[in-house]
């Protein structure tokens, strides 16, 4: 795309064709009004519902801008893909300028503005047989029922749903710092550093010209002079000024991403060869999008220990403040033994986090050591999400998000039989 192109404004619309931008716009109205996104699967929704809970505790509002902007902002981004038998995945990504604002009272209290690559993951199913007996949360009343029964019509409401109004959904999403700029973006960056040094420069000459014998001491002759050597001066030296402020802000985001590639390098490799011994069908990017989602499960709810997913011990009180959660893009595999049909993985996930402590808000990037286990003898579902449960002992649907025994039969739940659960979070 050529990069004139950016000097033109650009907006992303809601559509049904077009998911990525419709999602960023409900992610957006979210923020403002607490509307769940529409576009987002059940899992993405109850992570945002948990933040919301933990902002209101904080007394705290949080306002998300996404403006479109970059190479990219108007799509051809796409990351990776993987499936399954019923299940497409595909990354795609954005470039944006994304503005956070954090208000207590109505007063902002935490703001930043930067550049980011906007991650999206979106799963679709191949088709409606494939996937008919697979649970679904009703869109309309969230009762958990077959795919293939709420084509016909949900036994509860009675609303009939079409392929499209349950598929494709965004299962994660997540922002990472976009350091390349457009020839706008460029012009204004050296020119912020130029018009500066240019005034500088413009009242030192003027000074230096006003001492000259020649012009006697005259203001008006020393300031027109003046004038000139500053523009001259003041790109000669503005220039190199501008490079050498690049060059740092490199070498200090080169020195912040240095221990984390040395972390992460050959991880997400090592990891797909030796799971898909067990799971053909793995990939890192989804493997790494569910371990983010689950997570923020554990690090936003109040107690960690009555969700499903999680089956380790007493949340961290340090978490208690954590208002807001980005991943970076970054998490490697420390540890990884398959024992008795049951994997456990130990991997460092990077996060940039926000918190709120009285009446500061400030922003830590933090590296968070997560243990999970999953039973591989079970084949892996790209599509399974911890809202719609099937119990094995009596076969009743529910939401084990909100209750870990099964309402029809009384038996406890144990996730690690159908997906990854964590059991250990170490900051």
């Amino acid at each position: 795309m050529d990069m004139k192109k950016q000097t033109k404004k650009i907006v992303w619309e809601r559509s049904k064709y077009q998911m990525f931008e419709s999602f960023a716009n409900e992610l957006q109205e979210f923020t403002k009004n607490g509307t769940v996104p529409a576009h987002a699967d059940q899992d993405a929704q109850y992570c945002l519902e948990l933040q919301q809970k933990r902002l209101k505790e904080k007394n705290l509002e949080l306002e998300y801008v996404i403006t479109p902007r970059g190479l990219f902002a108007e799509g051809g981004g796409i990351h990776k893909t993987w499936s399954d038998d019923r299940y497409a995945s595909r990354m795609e990504y954005r470039t944006c300028r994304l503005e956070r604002t954090f208000c207590r009272g109505g007063k902002p209290v935490f703001r930043e503005s930067r550049n980011m690559i906007f991650y999206q993951t979106m799963t679709e199913a191949w088709d409606s047989q494939a996937v008919s007996e697979d649970l679904y949360a009703c869109p309309n009343c969230g009762a958990i029922r077959p795919i293939g029964v709420l084509q016909k019509g949900c036994p509860y409401c009675g609303t009939h749903f079409e392929m499209s109004d349950l598929f494709p959904r965004v299962t994660s999403f997540y922002f990472i710092e976009d350091f390349g700029k457009t020839q706008k973006e460029l012009k204004r960056s050296i020119w912020k550093t130029l018009i500066p040094v240019m005034l500088l420069a413009m009242v030192c000459f003027t000074c230096f010209f006003y001492q000259d014998p020649e012009v006697g001491g005259q203001w008006l002759p020393s300031i027109l002079r003046g004038f000139f050597a500053g523009i001259l001066g003041g790109a000669v030296f503005g220039y190199p000024i501008w490079a050498f402020r690049q060059l740092g802000a490199m070498v200090k985001n080169a020195g912040k991403a240095v221990p984390m590639l040395m972390n992460t390098a050959g991880s997400g490799k090592r990891f797909v060869t030796k799971m898909q011994k067990y799971s053909p069908e793995f990939s890192y990017e989804y493997f790494s999008g569910k371990v983010v989602s689950l997570l923020k499960m554990v690090l936003f709810s109040k107690d960690a220990q009555s969700l499903p997913i999680y089956a380790g011990g007493p949340s961290d009180d340090r978490f208690a403040d954590l208002v807001d959660s980005s991943y970076t893009g970054a998490a490697a595999l420390k540890n990884f033994r398959v024992h008795n049909g049951q994997c456990e993985v130990t991997v460092d996930v990077y996060l940039e986090n926000i918190y709120a402590k009285e009446k500061r808000v400030f922003s830590k990037d933090e590296k968070i050591r997560v243990h999970l286990r999953r039973d591989v003898s079970r084949p892996l579902d790209l599509r399974f999400s911890v809202k719609q449960i099937r119990c094995r002992q009596c076969g009743g649907s529910f939401d084990a998000v909100k209750q870990r025994n099964c309402p029809h039969c009384g038996s406890e739940y144990q996730l690690s039989g159908e997906d990854w659960e964590i059991v250990g979070i170490e900051g």
